[in-house]
């Protein structure tokens, strides 16, 4: 019990950590669904390395990561964002 119990404050703890040094973060919705795009940032200064995460209905997942080129998250985030749009999705940065 007491080690389940650590395990799932670790994973809070890592997620809130994780949203905390989000610099863009995208929501988008159709009808009642709605999808977050994330990009997340290991150094909130050098913007590297990086990823784009996804969440959707309640899985989160990891589609791009760089280690050295900057701009490469936003980028790859911003092209998907506008592909949802594109899928009839509304989407705004928050």
């Amino acid at each position: 019990m007491k080690r389940l119990t650590i395990l799932c404050l670790t994973i809070v703890l890592s997620m809130i950590a994780s949203f905390a040094i989000a610099d863009e973060t995208y929501v988008c919705t159709y009808g009642q669904e709605e999808r977050v795009i994330t990009v997340v940032y290991q150094d909130q200064e050098a913007k590297v390395p990086c990823e784009v995460r996804y969440e959707k209905d309640g899985t989160t997942t990891m589609l791009w990561t760089a280690e050295n080129e900057a701009g490469y998250c936003e980028q790859k985030a911003q092209d998907f964002v506008q592909k949802q749009r594109e899928w009839g999705w509304i989407c705004i940065d928050k």
